[in-house]
């Protein structure tokens, strides 16, 4: 009977230790010993996702082998230098007429080989153009990823202080729910209440305790979604500065098809697909120059020595050493190559217009992308205008409850409907205050514009 193996408790801690090594933010105890001695607020978050962040050092990483790769495709406009060097000795048996005897050997061979192309019709150039579009896009995606990243801790960073903020908004809910069941239990012992407005309001008293219980969770799950952001263990999430004290966007600068045009220009990862319609050019002129022979210059220059002596019969022993050089020009050509050069030029060509149609239905994209970003934002204003309104009336009108119901002139029924108006106009208010805030977040991130929290 076959089993799955597993490694040894010992194989298996080492073999963690040494990932957890590797991973490229390290271990998190020095973050957690700076975590508890200060506040991030959003500029400080944005700072350390984009150093722990493992999208961005990925990206990085990736237009680092790019730029090798560039280096690599400049290679052919240097000659090549190879040097050959073999010595050794060896004993042989050798037949000479009527005999068999023994070969008794040493040589050595030194030569230093020098190659270059002397025309090779566009190929070299080709290669080092197609490489060097492809380092650009790589630069451009890692600019995207910047932005991805800091979109990430913005969007995350105002969640979690609307979840916080919801926390708040339960807490208030759960204190005015014990001043409503209180004023109840008051009336009630003055005979202008009955038993069943009492579990009304306890009713309401426990609802209000269930809806703080599903805030505090909200709380958590956005720190582990603000972590996952920053490129942190959960565990070691700094202590996050509160951002209720902020002003909200009030306008964005600029109509929408300015904000497009905007994007059209400033988005990386637009760019890298012009920079990919380039190196599709290129692979186009590399397979039309493929076509043509190339000319290639050889020389070397060395020396070869040998020593033998043949035994049985003995014969004198040779010695020779002498210099050995060359030089020549050699023309290749594939005239005929089974329709290869022809086909390789078709495929380069439809490869390219395949990459400007991509390009063209990604400038659709992006300026969808700022369309539905701009009217957003237009739409999360208006509401959080409407959520101010709102709550203000909702608050209007429990005061004016609770003091009616104090009075006698307001039951439980409407006391407990004008508390719980008020406790959704409070939580519209924080969930209104967020979609506004990431909605103009979302604008600068489809328009590929730098926030002001990321630079330097």
């Amino acid at each position: 009977m076959q089993h799955e193996w597993q490694p040894s408790p010992g194989e298996q801690a080492i073999k963690l230790e040494a990932a957890l090594a590797a991973t490229p933010g390290g271990p998190d105890n020095k973050l957690l010993a700076h975590a508890a001695q200060s506040k991030y607020d959003l500029p400080a978050l944005i700072d350390l996702a984009l150093s722990r962040n493992p999208d961005t050092r990925e990206a990085w990483e990736a237009a680092r082998a790019a730029a090798a790769g560039w280096g690599i495709s400049r290679a052919p406009f240097y000659p090549t230098v190879r040097v050959d060097s073999q010595n050794g000795y060896e004993r042989i048996l050798d037949q000479v007429p009527k005999h068999w005897g023994t070969l008794k050997n040493w040589r050595s061979s030194d030569l230093l080989t020098l190659n270059y192309d002397l025309a090779d019709f566009g190929r070299r150039d080709a290669a080092a153009r197609s490489a060097r579009e492809q380092l650009m896009a790589a630069n451009l995606h890692f600019n995207r990823k910047i932005q991805e990243v800091v979109f990430a801790v913005e969007k995350n960073f105002y969640l979690l202080d609307a979840e916080r903020a919801n926390v708040a908004a339960a807490q208030a809910i759960v204190r005015l729910a014990i001043t409503d069941r209180r004023a109840v239990e008051k009336s009630r012992a003055a005979g202008l209440a009955t038993k069943p407005d009492v579990l009304l309001a306890l009713q309401r008293e426990a609802r209000s305790r269930f809806e703080l219980e599903n805030a505090e969770l909200g709380v958590s799950d956005a720190q582990a979604d603000l972590a996952v952001a920053l490129g942190v263990r959960v565990d070691a999430l700094p202590k996050i500065e509160s951002f209720g004290g902020q002003t909200v966007p009030a306008t964005l600068s600029g109509a929408v098809d300015r904000l497009i045009d905007l994007a059209m220009h400033e988005r990386p990862d637009l760019a890298a697909k012009v920079a990919a319609l380039r190196s599709r050019d290129a692979a186009v002129d590399l397979a039309r120059a493929s076509v043509y022979p190339t000319v290639e210059l050889t020389g070397y220059y060395g020396s070869h020595a040998f020593n033998y002596r043949l035994s049985n019969p003995p014969t004198p022993q040779f010695t020779a050493m002498a210099p050995e050089y060359a030089a020549s020009v050699a023309l290749r050509w594939d005239a005929f190559a089974g329709f290869e050069h022809v086909n390789s030029i078709e495929q380069a060509q439809a490869e390219r217009e395949a990459s400007l149609a991509e390009l063209y239905r990604y400038q659709l994209d992006v300026a969808s992308q700022v369309w539905r970003a701009y009217y957003a934002f237009a739409t999360a204003l208006r509401k959080y205008q409407y959520a101010q309104a709102l709550l203000a009336a909702s608050q209007s009108a429990y005061d004016s409850n609770f003091g009616s119901f104090n009075r006698g002139l307001a039951t439980i029924v409407d006391l407990l409907s004008a508390e719980r108006d008020l406790a959704d106009a409070k939580y519209t208010m924080v969930g209104s205050r967020a979609d506004l805030l990431i909605s103009a977040a979302a604008v600068a991130y489809a328009t590929g514009a730098i926030p002001p929290q990321a630079r330097p």
